[in-house]
């Protein structure tokens, strides 16, 4: 068996090349993409050897108050803000603040 190498030539790759972008203003294309959205409700700080000793039924209390909206995230990112709200047996978010066109 007999192999040889070769050396090839590649092109300059051009980041700028003309034609349509990818979804060309079309965005009915990924309309039905499924996205994982959180909420975040509060934060808190406790110490090492208070996470330690927390037991079945401790409580913590949160930052925020009831009445504080909550954020909504997508990959980490606020999009949203909203209230809490009780749907049947779950919890669900009214939306109550969305960004501003220009405001990221």
């Amino acid at each position: 068996m007999n192999s040889s190498t070769h050396t090839i030539e590649l092109s300059e790759l051009n980041t700028h090349a003309p034609g349509p972008s990818l979804l060309d203003g079309n965005l009915n294309v990924v309309q039905s993409v499924k996205v994982k959205l959180s909420i975040r409700v509060g934060e808190t700080e406790v110490s090492i050897g208070e996470l330690m000793n927390m037991r079945e039924n401790h409580i913590l209390k949160l930052s925020t108050s009831i009445d504080t909206p909550v954020d909504v995230l997508l990959e980490g990112n606020v999009v949203a803000r909203g209230v809490l709200v009780a749907v049947d047996d779950n919890f669900g978010v009214q939306i109550s603040e969305l960004p501003q066109a220009g405001k990221v």
